[in-house]
């Protein structure tokens, strides 16, 4: 194999693991409702995509865009590489649950706020019957 993709393995590897811990704080950030820190973990979160997405065009451009990491990996005789493989897509596993968990977090705290402010400033426009029976706008 490679060493230029044994390397980008390793960063790869490396990457996915800091972005699970900011997503885990993200979550903390969450519960706690400390909205200052959450738009700067937001910003570090981009970053963090963005290194990813760099290391892999450069792999796609190493290995070209076809070709399958799975099939290298499981064609090589290093032991560590199959390793790190494995533990990068149980780690892209575990980011994609994190990832909605905290989505699913914002969504609520988003739709209370919402409700919230419905209740304390009420819509002022006077309710007309429509045709059905209903009021409408």
């Amino acid at each position: 194999m490679n060493p230029e993709i044994k390397v980008i393995i390793y960063e790869e590897k490396n990457i996915l693991k800091n972005l699970l811990t900011l997503l885990d704080e993200q979550y903390d950030y969450i519960i706690n409702k400390d909205v200052i820190k959450m738009d700067k973990i937001a910003s570090k979160l981009d970053e963090t995509s963005k290194e990813l997405a760099k290391i892999e065009i450069q792999r796609r451009n190493i290995m070209g865009s076809e070709a399958s990491m799975k099939d290298a990996v499981s064609n090589c005789d290093d032991e560590n590489i199959k390793s790190a493989y494995e533990e990068i897509v149980s780690t892209i596993k575990m980011v994609e649950i994190q990832k909605q968990s905290n989505e699913t977090l914002i969504k609520q705290r988003l739709f209370f706020t919402k409700k919230m402010i419905n209740f304390i400033k009420p819509n002022k426009d006077i309710g007309v019957y429509n045709a059905y029976g209903k009021v409408g706008k």
